[in-house]
């Protein structure tokens, strides 16, 4: 007969009570300095998706983070966090963004960090193509999506309760929220004032809790190896450090030009491997796309509020479209000035700083591909961080 041992199980689980029962201020000290200030650019999504490396960061007094979506990983001389570093500006800056990452991502984060945002000056990234008519889908929303930071979104006291419905509300349209039963269950007992599931719903929040906890538990783990894989930001300060505006600008159309071989202004590796391939394919498949009726908007409102109730200062930067690109896709300057009007009006009426790119969607060098901006789009940006800093205070 075979000898069944349980040594295996054994030490299972004494290993799952270690990484349970660890104390968190051991963990917090064995993460350096140098891994929080390499996860400024690193782009890993355990940073923004988690809770600890962000509240790191914006304990610095001069933090200025940068939100917004693909963009920000495209590094270039011009880049903003390059910008910062080369010409030593009085802020310092880091960056959470990557594909997918919309206004509804955003939300969870700055909710998850209402205590670090209070007089904290942030730039949130627009973008256009967020606004398509279906707005945020699941294919973008589930890999971005943060278990922690939904599961404390549920246990949130201290942001305005109407605030916190509407992202709930919103947050169950999703699948990788519905799936999740104790979240979902939580969520709806919420929603309800705790009069849906009454037993069952304080059975899901008291799950829901010790799941909260282990999440917190692995956001500390997986800092520990956030850090440690700086990226290539591609920085030449020759190119900005002690020069005028319009140098700059100039030494990025010069940077640009010998990069770009098409009429659209898309870089040449970009645009051979990508572009021209299927160019004919490409014209006119925005002929039937506009971007000013959009669930986007109702949860840019959402990021707003949240800002608000967290005492935050936000300057909104509004990104424009290609337009040279938009012209071939059909996408026509009607539709165009449409969002930008409404665009404009809803950041407008917002009362926050914010910065209307939309005059330079046909100027070269501002794109680097079919809708990320670089090069001169970046100095545009970064002049405009540095009137916000220094006259927004």
């Amino acid at each position: 007969m075979k000898k069944v041992t349980f040594v295996p199980l054994f030490v299972a689980v004494a290993l799952f009570l270690v990484f349970l029962f660890f104390p968190n201020k051991w963990l917090e000290k064995m993460i350096s300095d140098e891994q929080v200030d390499a996860a400024k650019t690193e782009m890993n999504p355990l940073v923004y998706q988690g809770k600890y490396m962000q509240s790191r960061m914006l304990q610095q007094d001069n933090m200025m983070p940068i939100l917004g979506s693909s963009e920000l990983v495209r590094f270039d001389p011009f880049h903003p966090y390059n910008y910062a570093k080369a010409t030593d500006a009085p802020y310092d800056t880091y960056l959470v963004g990557r594909g997918g990452m919309q206004s509804l991502v955003h939300f969870l984060n700055i909710v998850e960090q209402k205590k670090n945002l209070k007089d904290k000056k942030v730039v949130f990234i627009v973008s256009p193509q967020w606004f398509v008519k279906e707005g945020l889908d699941e294919f973008h929303f589930s890999p971005n999506y943060s278990m922690l930071q939904s599961y404390d979104l549920a246990f949130n006291k201290e942001i305005d309760s109407e605030i916190k419905k509407r992202g709930m509300k919103r947050l169950l349209t999703f699948d990788t929220v519905k799936r999740d039963t104790v979240l979902r269950t939580m969520y709806e007992y919420e929603l309800s004032n705790h009069k849906k599931y009454p037993i069952v719903g304080k059975m899901a929040m008291a799950v829901g809790s010790m799941t909260r906890s282990i999440q917190h538990k692995k956001d500390l783990y997986y800092s520990l190896f956030i850090g440690h894989n700086p990226r290539n930001l591609k920085a030449d300060d020759t190119l900005v450090k002690g020069l005028t505006f319009e140098q700059q600008l100039a030494n990025a159309e010069e940077f640009g030009k010998p990069r770009v071989n098409n009429e659209y202004s898309i870089k040449t590796n970009y645009y051979d491997k990508k572009v021209k391939p299927k160019l004919q394919e490409l014209k006119g498949y925005k002929k039937d796309e506009e971007y000013t009726n959009s669930p986007e908007y109702a949860d840019l409102k959402l990021v707003m509020d949240a800002f608000k109730d967290a005492g935050a200062k936000p300057m909104f930067v509004s990104i424009p479209m290609n337009g040279k690109w938009y012209d071939y896709a059909e996408f026509d300057k009607e539709r165009r000035d449409d969002y930008y009007a409404k665009m404009n009006k809803f950041l407008r009426e917002s009362g926050y700083a914010y910065v209307n790119l939309s005059k330079h969607e046909n100027e070269n060098y501002v794109f680097t591909d079919t809708l990320h901006i670089g090069w001169k789009g970046w100095v545009y940006m970064d002049h405009a961080m540095d009137d916000f800093w220094n006259h927004n205070r």
